[in-house]
């Protein structure tokens, strides 16, 4: 991958710091349209770490056409906490979708955020017909990352003329999944991990249902489980 600008000199707190309002005047908008066209019930994809969601336009050729797919992405501000985070985007999914059925999915940070909205959204008595976490953890610690390995995990298709602002947002929402002990989601999960990493088992504390594992050569790519998430919802 290539890197346009250096910004492997940038520390957690020079990249904490700064405001969104320096790097684009275009705000991230919190709902993105993957495929808003469908009857059946939408499937949410939750942003993974950086904040946005794009990545989910790869998902969105494997599931059914009939069913809409929305990405949420990171706010304007900096909630205090995973579980407001996940309030918020709660907020946004009702703005679309007045009640259930839903899906939602995450990949990676997203997962344990689509697994926090999922128990925002029960507690307001909206039914989520399936939860998929792919590549995520329950319980997060900080791994204090530097911002170069930060980036360079972002993949490709992001636009670099925001890195540090995403460099921001990153850091931000891994110190809030360092921070964040789970609820219990009530209902079934699919968990989708890579191989030699088995997270599924440790899913089962925050799930009252069955968890269904899958071990894929890749969590992380769509080609692998975008099928598998079809297959559920």
């Amino acid at each position: 991958m290539t890197v346009i600008n250096d910004y492997s000199h940038l520390t957690y707190d020079d990249v904490a710091d700064r405001k969104t309002t320096e790097y684009s005047t275009e705000p991230i908008q919190a709902i993105l349209p993957i495929r808003p066209t469908g009857t059946e019930a939408p499937v949410f994809c939750i942003h993974p770490i950086d904040g946005l969601a794009s990545c989910y336009t790869a998902l969105a050729a494997h599931i059914g056409a009939e069913h809409p797919v929305y990405g949420l992405q990171t706010p304007g501000d900096r909630p205090v906490s995973l579980t407001a985070l996940a309030t918020h985007y709660a907020d946004e999914i009702l703005a679309i979708r007045s009640s259930g059925p839903l899906h939602l999915l995450g990949l990676s940070f997203g997962g344990l955020l689509a697994h926090a909205v999922a128990v925002v959204l029960q507690g307001r008595g909206v039914a989520v017909r399936s939860l998929t976490i792919l590549d995520s953890e329950p319980m997060q610690s900080s791994s204090v990352e530097s911002s170069a390995s930060l980036l360079a995990g972002m993949g490709d298709d992001i636009d670099r003329s925001r890195a540090e602002e995403l460099l921001a947002i990153a850091t931000h929402n891994e110190a809030l999944a360092s921070k964040h002990f789970p609820g219990v989601y009530v209902g079934e999960a699919i968990v989708v991990s890579t191989d030699g990493s088995d997270i599924g088992p440790a899913w089962h504390p925050f799930v009252s249902g069955e968890v269904t594992k899958y071990l894929v050569p890749d969590a992380t790519s769509f080609e692998l489980v975008g099928p598998l998430v079809n297959k559920y919802i």
